[in-house]
């Protein structure tokens, strides 16, 4: 039997995980390695074979394994990664070993009509959690987090003290 393959609709997924989506504006490079990064923990604790798929139009890249075993794919336009994954799952042997992760119907039916098992993105995003590991050298991301009143009190206090401390005046 074929190794268990998760096929992902890359930019589905990132939408679907607030602490990508907020990227996607500013930094979609940082959003996209985040996900890898999320996609090869969980590729190492199931091992299974992961590869995400995103739309490239144009990009010149069309696969690279990075650290952590994760295969990325590049669609060239003017195909989409839509069209990219119906076309992996048409061109497979076994597909009934694969779940294709989106949320686009078109996809999830084609998939069926494969026998590929389908998750939507909120479904397996639950499942790779919410936060994220290192993106590379010095590019942490964090989810922002509100503080509570004591905390920023303590704040408060801390800087009052260090601006006393600073000029002898209170």
């Amino acid at each position: 039997m074929a190794q268990p393959r998760i096929v992902i609709d890359g930019y589905n997924l990132i939408h679907a995980m607030p602490e990508l989506a907020r990227l996607v504006a500013t930094d979609l490079e940082r959003a996209r390695d985040g996900l890898v990064a999320k996609l090869a923990v969980y590729r190492s604790q199931w091992n299974v074979r992961v590869t995400v798929v995103f739309d490239g139009r144009g990009a010149g890249v069309q696969q690279t394994r990075p650290p952590g075993g994760v295969e990325v794919v590049f669609s060239r336009a003017p195909q989409t990664a839509d069209a990219k994954i119906k076309n992996m799952l048409a061109l497979e042997k076994s597909p009934k070993s694969w779940t294709v992760v989106t949320s686009d119907n078109s996809i999830i039916i084609f998939a069926r009509d494969y026998k590929a098992k389908t998750t939507s993105s909120a479904e397996f995003a639950a499942k790779l959690g919410p936060t994220i590991p290192k993106l590379g050298p010095n590019r942490p991301v964090q989810p922002d987090a509100p503080m509570s009143r004591a905390e920023i009190a303590e704040w408060e206090e801390y800087f009052r003290k260090g601006r006393q401390d600073r000029s002898g005046k209170p």
